[in-house]
């Protein structure tokens, strides 16, 4: 019987983790792209309706933490995605503040 050797049990077990891996990965995925498009809709939403929410300031806060794990001598892969993240989530509040502003010659 080929299903008994363990030969064979070893491929379904990697198939299976396989599997459970490329799962997960997915689900990751999933999750971060609803976590941005949810801070997405909160940032206009307080440029929006908070007058007092001052963007610069919060962006310029952004580049801080970007800077700050720009300059750190750690330079591990989990360290490089941390930054990549970092860039990605400033550039995405950026462009939802631009989203919210009114064309310049429109009133």
């Amino acid at each position: 019987m080929a299903s008994t050797r363990p030969e064979a049990k070893e491929a379904v077990k990697r198939a299976s983790e396989a599997t459970d891996v490329d799962a997960l990965g997915e689900i990751m995925l999933i999750q971060a792209t609803m976590q941005r498009q949810f801070l997405r809709v909160l940032i206009r939403r307080l440029v929006t309706d908070v007058p007092a929410f001052q963007e610069e300031l919060f962006l310029s806060e952004l580049q801080e933490v970007i800077d700050s794990l720009e300059s750190s001598k750690e330079k591990s892969a989990l360290h490089r995605f941390a930054l990549k993240e970092w860039q990605r989530l400033s550039e995405m509040a950026l462009d939802a503040i631009a989203s919210t502003r009114v064309p310049q010659g429109k009133h």
